[in-house]
């Protein structure tokens, strides 16, 4: 009885559905097996992104970090750069003081070069080695005389400077002025006027003995090795009497070491 109701069942075209439902089921079977294999692939894609996100994030806490610690080392290679311009200008200006001080050491050094010179020449001897008149006889009767009181012959001073001090009495002429000339120039001219007691004394009937003296101071810092100073007096009526020529040489000055 079941036999001939499934040949009949058969029989009436079931079979050829069955047979569909059973190829669809089949091909559902398979493209689900499919979804799955792509699903697990999907998970598995899936959690190498999270591992590779996990991995990214990490690496970026680190480059977080490293650009943390980079600011920090630009902060502080500023603050270095600003540390080396401040020491570069106090060492600008301590070099400009350095060289001040070495300009300034410089001209005392220099200065003291030249005072010791200076001393050295004020302390060289110089002495009058010679007084001797060049008073022209035909000038004899122009004045009543004449006379160097100071300094002598064969004195020696150490000042730098030689003090002379005379008369000189006209007779014709009053003298007004006398002159110190070395090789034919004028290096000094001084007047006559100044009171000579002995003068006065020697001369009394006179009017003009009281005031025929003269004086005068003169550097010989510095001098040759010998120089000759010619004196002249200028009397009123403007004639010119040679008097005398003083002699005076350098010394030298012999070592302590010697």
């Amino acid at each position: 009885m079941r036999l001939a109701k499934l040949a009949n069942w058969l029989s009436e075209g079931d079979l050829k559905k069955y047979q569909e439902k059973a190829q669809r089921a089949s091909t559902a079977q398979a493209q689900l097996q499919q979804m799955e294999s792509q699903l697990e692939e999907l998970k598995t894609n899936f959690q190498q992104v999270q591992k590779e996100l996990a991995q990214t994030k990490a690496q970026l806490q680190i480059n977080q970090g490293f650009q943390i610690e980079l600011g920090e080392t630009q902060l502080k290679l500023q603050q270095v750069n600003a540390e080396a311009q401040r020491y570069k200008k106090e060492l600008f200006e301590q070099q400009k003081q350095l060289n001040l001080a070495e300009s300034q050491l410089a001209q005392a050094r220099q200065a003291l070069a030249r005072t010791q010179d200076w001393t050295q020449y004020i302390q060289t001897p110089v002495r009058v080695a010679k007084i001797k008149k060049t008073l022209p006889k035909e000038n004899f009767d122009t004045l009543w005389g004449f006379g160097i009181i100071t300094p002598k012959a064969e004195s020696v001073t150490t000042t730098g400077a030689l003090l002379v001090k005379g008369w000189v009495l006209g007779k014709k002429a009053q003298a007004k002025t006398l002159k110190v000339k070395h090789q034919s120039e004028e290096i000094l001219s001084t007047p006559v006027e100044l009171l000579r007691s002995k003068v006065v004394g020697q001369y009394p009937d006179i009017p003009t003995a009281n005031q025929c003296g003269f004086e005068f101071s003169l550097s010989v810092v510095g001098i040759p090795s010998m120089v000759e100073l010619s004196l002249e007096a200028v009397l009123t009526d403007e004639s010119t009497v040679p008097l005398c020529a003083i002699i005076v040489q350098t010394e030298l000055i012999e070592s302590k070491d010697t």
